[in-house]
């Protein structure tokens, strides 16, 4: 059981108080409900004892890898001799343990080394022998690559396949000419899946550059999650599977288009990650991998990409990468998909096309009502809103309010729900559609407005008339309590007014904003509403606001508000245009493992881990600090410890518009944005435990590398040599 369910300090303390004479007991306090120093030495040592028993009644789970403690893994890891990787995660580090023997079994081989490092990592692997792709004279000893006599000819091909002595997308024969008449099997070429044959390549293997040589072995990492849209649902409730798509605004007639993302933008659509694990491990095909999809891996794909239906009866789908969904709920045959550009252009009505590569849906002819997606789109990692297990991340209240109102159906299913549920009540959404209709909250004492585990609803405020932005209100009276939990929320900004002891958001999306080509307008949905960013406003009294695992527009105060305390922990903080990312004027700012993307300025601040990419201002810089993060010129800061300093808006990021999948992810080349600091100074490694600093220092990406440079020395063939490639 757990420390505070089992009851054991509680137990132990009373049973050795009542074991002193009462005479002391009765001269250790005046006071009945004050303990006094006797009484707290007593609740000392009923609280050892409660470890002690808790450990004794852990023996037995504690014999086996899977079930121990973390601090039992390294004792059991010495039992077998396994090396173990200083500060990677535990869940990586029993892992390790658990699979030794497997892994010893099968070493130097490629299955056991892709399998190593997707387990080190949890990473999808790709291992490929670089001496493979060299061209080259063939000559006696090697396998013969022509057709035998007997068997058919498609037996053949597919033995040849499988053996590597023919590509399966070219039809290229080993070591030989590159056959070029297959477009999408010449686009593969650079990638873990080229089956064209290269020049030796000397240079020290590092990159893209020294990979086709004898002792070379590709090792090709996709990092970025695949995270899917339209899977949330609650079957038991008669919530419906699917993402509300955008409907374009500028076309009109028999031809129509929307965006897969609920938001209106153009974002690339990923694989999901399929491949499957077993005891038989296997090389993986590219629409198995979360990468993006391009037209090629679409088309070539697309059986494999695009769900299936299992029982037409009971409406039983399998979903896999993509879906489209009519108003219903069933599944849009694929007969009536074409797979690329020409085709669609060829066809007559009632067909769809998919843009992967923008995340655009276009049809020819009067497409269903209530049309839904199923889809995927790339991030770094499970902070935001988004369909992944939050149980770990939640925030709740100790005590639930009572009444939970269950919603689902999207467009205006919150409206009449939201007038009541003040002043005590949880409100939860059970699908992942979008709500456009929004009202105003007033009286909290203490609400929680969540989505269902594992889903990922949009609150799409309505555009407001004239020029201005449309505002949600939430109101406390008096000591007031609000969690706001997994709720993506665009379109127009959240005001907290009135008075609140707590507010509480976690994993949650604040719309960002983003800004077109150009730099000084904001973008255009496809319907052709600005994407603008989504402001929390502090217009009250707010004591406590916890900010966990969120990614957030700007969070300001204004006019009479005023925000005592803000702790903000793994998240994404980011302004465009004139306003800052944060501003408090007599609170304090407490941040670990967060990037700040915008100006801000506080009164004081405590910040570990953190990465901020414009100026910060802290009025008070005699009390406070600031550590292992990485802080921008101009800055006035509390006194500093194992930090660095970069230029405003450096280039530290592979993007920073949100919606792309690497948005807020380090770029291989950040450590060279540092001017001053330590010689050894290093954004990539220079959090406290070795990580990255910023809001995805949880995700260990050098450690993690470091983790796998070990144990391939430990499992790789003798002689070779491993070549990292980041592949997102």
């Amino acid at each position: 059981m757990s420390q505070d369910g089992d009851h054991y300090a509680a137990y132990y303390a009373d049973k050795l108080w009542n074991l002193i004479p009462a005479i002391y007991r009765f001269q250790d306090t005046d006071s009945f409900e004050r303990s006094g120093p006797m009484r707290e030495l007593v609740n000392r040592i009923g609280s050892q004892a409660a470890v002690l028993r808790r450990a004794a009644d852990r023996l037995w789970e504690d014999q086996s890898i899977e079930t121990c403690d973390d601090w039992v893994i390294p004792y059991i890891a010495d039992l077998l001799d396994a090396r173990l990787v200083n500060g990677l995660a535990a869940r990586e580090q029993r892992l390790n343990v658990a699979k030794t023997i497997h892994y010893r079994r099968r070493k130097g081989t490629v299955a056991v080394l892709e399998e190593l490092a997707s387990d080190i990592t949890g990473w999808n692997v790709c291992v490929v022998e670089f001496f493979r792709r060299l061209g080259r004279t063939r000559h006696g000893l090697d396998p013969q690559i022509g057709i035998a006599d007997e068997g058919s000819l498609q037996d053949k091909s597919t033995l040849l396949q499988e053996e590597r002595l023919i590509g399966a997308l070219t039809g290229t024969a080993c070591g030989g000419w590159a056959d070029l008449r297959s477009p999408y099997g010449a686009e593969k070429t650079g990638t873990a899946f080229d089956e064209y044959f290269h020049a030796a390549d000397v240079r020290r293997g590092v990159g893209k550059t020294g990979w086709y040589n004898i002792p070379r072995l590709g090792v090709f990492l996709w990092r970025l999650f695949s995270f899917p849209a339209g899977l949330g649902f609650d079957a038991a409730h008669s919530a419906k599977a699917g993402a509300t798509p955008i409907k374009s605004g500028t076309c009109t007639g028999a031809f129509t288009y929307f965006s897969f993302d609920p938001t209106g933008r153009k974002i690339p659509l990923f694989a999901a990650a399929t491949r499957a694990l077993g005891d038989t491990w296997t090389s993986p095909s590219e629409w198995q991998l979360p990468t993006p999809m391009s037209p090629g891996l679409l088309k070539q794909g697309f059986d494999n990409l695009y769900a299936k239906v299992v029982s037409v009866t009971h409406n039983v789908i399998d979903f896999k990468s993509l879906a489209l969904l009519d108003g219903n709920g069933h599944l849009i045959d694929s007969t009536g998909i074409a797979r690329d550009a020409d085709d669609f252009r060829k066809l007559a009505s009632n067909v769809y096309f998919i843009d992967p590569e923008q995340g655009l849906l276009f049809c020819k002819g009067t497409p269903p009502k209530d049309l839904a997606v199923v889809y995927h789109y790339g991030f770094a990692s499970s902070i935001g809103a988004g369909e992944y297990d939050r149980t770990p991340f939640a925030g709740q209240p100790a005590v639930e309010p009572a009444g939970n109102i269950p919603i689902h159906g999207g467009k205006d299913a919150l409206l009449t729900h939201l007038a009541t549920l003040a002043p005590t009540g949880t409100l939860t959404i059970e699908d992942s559609f979008t709500y456009d209709e929004i009202e105003d909250i007033a009286g909290i004492k203490n609400v929680l407005l969540r989505s269902m585990n594992t889903s990922r609803p949009l609150i799409r405020l309505p555009a407001a008339s004239g020029d201005g932005r449309r505002e949600w209100t939430l109101s406390g009276d008096g000591e007031a309590e609000l969690t706001l939990e997994g709720l993506f929320i665009s379109g127009g900004d959240v005001v907290l007014s009135g008075n609140f002891k707590q507010v509480t958001l976690t994993s949650c999306t604040f719309d960002p904003g983003s800004l077109d080509k150009t730099g000084s307008a904001y973008e255009l949905s496809v319907d052709g509403r600005e994407l603008a960013p989504s402001c929390l406003w502090i217009d009250g009294h707010v004591e406590k606001l916890v900010i966990s695992r969120c990614v957030m527009g700007p969070v300001n105060e204004r006019t009479k508000g005023m925000l005592d305390h803000l702790q903000i922990g793994d998240s994404i903080v980011q302004a465009i245009g004139t306003d800052p990312a944060v501003k408090m004027a007599l609170g304090t700012l407490e941040m670990n493992r967060c990037t700040v993307l915008g100006r801000a300025s506080v009164h004081s601040l405590k910040a570990s881990d953190c990465l901020l990419d414009d100026t910060l201002t802290v009025v008070d810089d005699q009390i406070g600090c600031i550590r292992f993060s990485a802080w921008s010129t101009g800055s006035r800061l509390p006194r500093q410890y194992e930090c660095v300093e970069i230029q405003p808006q450096a280039s530290v990021f592979v993007s920073r518009k949100f919606g792309e999948p690497e948005y807020a992810q380090l770029g291989e080349d950040a450590d060279k944005s540092i001017q001053h600091g330590a010689i050894d100074a290093t954004i990539s490694e220079g959090a406290e435990n070795g990580s990255a600093m910023g809001a995805f220092s949880s995700e260990q990406y050098p450690i993690k590398m470091r983790a796998l440079a070990m144990k391939f020395e430990e499992y790789m063939p003798m002689g070779l040599v491993p070549v990292f490639i980041n592949v997102t």
